[in-house]
């Protein structure tokens, strides 16, 4: 059988390629007799109907599957919509979202089928099955009007036996072109924490078996030598580890970096991952210094200790904060950092406290988000009950982080907006500031270009023109 396969970002941002869709086809296409292709719709936001009757017009698939995130399900739909009433094929939806929210998923019309849990064996019986989905762990569907919910499907625990995801059906230059060269890769699956934002704690609820799983050493390595025969030669530069908590295992990391180091890596393939202030040591980020990284992110979330440790349940002190950025600009390796305004109980003065850490800190990236109350976690539970959700801007939200759906008791959508314009302002000015002593004029130039030609061609956020063009100096420097 055949399944093609929908990255529907027509209204989201441009970052890198969809793991989890390279993941789901390599799974197919190297485990079983079917097989799976891949529709990326993301550098197709203003033709993205041709893109499809290109596709499926005259080729035959069985299924169309889609992997959604809380931010695109409304245009996933959308695109399902427009597939079931233009082909009439059998749809999956399956990802976060649906596990979040798998009652308003499967109400949809144009959906067919979902998956519960992981995707890969899910997929493969399935196919392997014909689209009978009778018995099949993990997955909902309906059978004459009526919704047919089977029984949850154990976490896989054993990530090893997964083969590596094939990122050819991708257009990677492009990707490169807008991400400097990384490409994803993922040590493990699941995180510890329970971050009341975060749908890690709602996932660990909702799933069967253990939830945090961690790939051998051996497996990661062997997936970046992968990666460099395979892509290098089309301009992968730079590997970005997208787990939650890249130093969760303090042993594990050193092995990681001991081994990468004697693979002779840590002079090709420059890497950088996440870390959380409560487990940043020294030995950890000096390893992971020795070993290529470049930089390391770090969310901090809120500035006053009451959002951050009582409201977002971050269980994190300011003075392991300040310990951890301390470790890591003594170091050299560069740092990211995170905030997110717009909680329940936040003050527009407490926000602000958050920026005038971002200033002290001074990190080399600084990002901005607005809260988004995913479906199930207990920080939107905590918005229900205040009446704090604006209906009608949470389903007019597409690009998540950037648009407050919820008035803070204290604050109005108006005022966080506001303070969000400000946050942005700072950040465009610090990369203004560090382009210009990097690259001088030349810097205004590559923001000209950015801006009358890429900017309007793959319909990017204008903060995006000095992220990636500074970004873009800053690896050029450490090579």
């Amino acid at each position: 059988m055949n399944i093609l396969l929908i990255v529907p970002n027509i209204e989201g941002r441009v970052g890198s390629p969809n793991l989890n869709m390279a993941a789901l086809a390599t799974f197919i296409n190297e485990c079983s007799s079917h097989r799976a292709e891949i529709v990326d719709l993301t550098f197709h936001k203003e033709n993205w109907q041709h893109q499809l009757h290109v596709r499926l017009d005259g080729h035959h698939y069985d299924l169309v599957g889609f992997s959604v995130m809380t931010f695109d399900v409304l245009q996933s739909l959308r695109i399902a919509r427009f597939i079931k009433q233009t082909w009439n094929l059998p749809i999956i939806f399956g990802g976060v979202h649906v596990i979040l929210d798998p009652e308003d998923v499967i109400r949809h019309p144009e959906v067919d089928i979902i998956c519960t849990g992981e995707g890969e064996f899910a997929l493969r019986e399935i196919l392997d099955q014909g689209l009978n989905c009778h018995g099949i762990a993990g997955i909902w569907f309906k059978e004459h009007g009526t919704v047919v919910r089977n029984a949850a499907r154990p976490l896989l625990e054993n990530l090893d036996i997964l083969p590596f995801p094939d990122w050819s059906q991708y257009d990677l230059e492009t990707y490169f072109l807008f991400n400097n060269n990384h490409l994803t890769l993922m040590s493990g699956r699941g995180c510890p924490y329970s971050c009341t934002y975060c749908s890690n704690h709602i996932l660990k609820k909702t799933m069967t078996g253990k939830y945090v799983r961690q790939r051998s050493v051996e497996s990661v390595l062997d997936e970046v030598q992968t990666a460099i025969d395979r892509y290098a030669s089309r301009g992968f530069k730079y590997i970005y580890f997208i787990d939650d908590i890249f130093i969760l295992n303090r042993k594990w990391t050193l092995e990681f970096c001991r081994q990468y180091i004697a693979r002779g890596y840590h002079r090709k393939i420059r890497f950088t991952c996440s870390v959380r202030a409560n487990l940043v040591t020294e030995e950890v980020i000096r390893a992971l210094k020795d070993a290529g990284c470049y930089q390391v992110g770090m969310g901090i979330e809120a500035a006053d200790d009451a959002i951050r440790n009582d409201v977002y349940k971050r269980r994190m002190s300011r003075e392991q904060i300040d310990r951890a950025v301390d470790i890591i600009k003594r170091s050299g390796l560069l740092l990211s950092c995170q905030f997110i305004i717009g909680a329940p109980f936040e003050t527009i003065e407490m926000m602000e406290a958050s920026l005038e850490l971002a200033r002290k800190i001074d990190a080399d990236t600084i990002m901005f988000s607005i809260l988004m109350p995913l479906p199930g976690t207990e920080i939107k539970d905590l918005c229900v009950k205040e009446n704090l959700i604006e209906k009608e801007q949470l389903e007019r939200s597409q690009v998540m982080y950037s648009t407050p759906v919820i008035r803070s008791k204290h604050a109005t959508l108006q005022e966080i907006h506001a303070l969000y314009g400000r946050m942005r302002r700072y950040q465009i000015r610090k990369y203004l500031t560090r382009g210009l002593q990097l690259k001088g004029l030349r810097f205004l130039w590559d923001l000209l270009v950015f801006l009358v030609y890429l900017k309007p061609k793959y319909k990017l956020e204008i903060q995006n023109a000095f992220k990636v063009t500074v970004n873009r100096y800053v690896l050029e420097k450490l090579q």
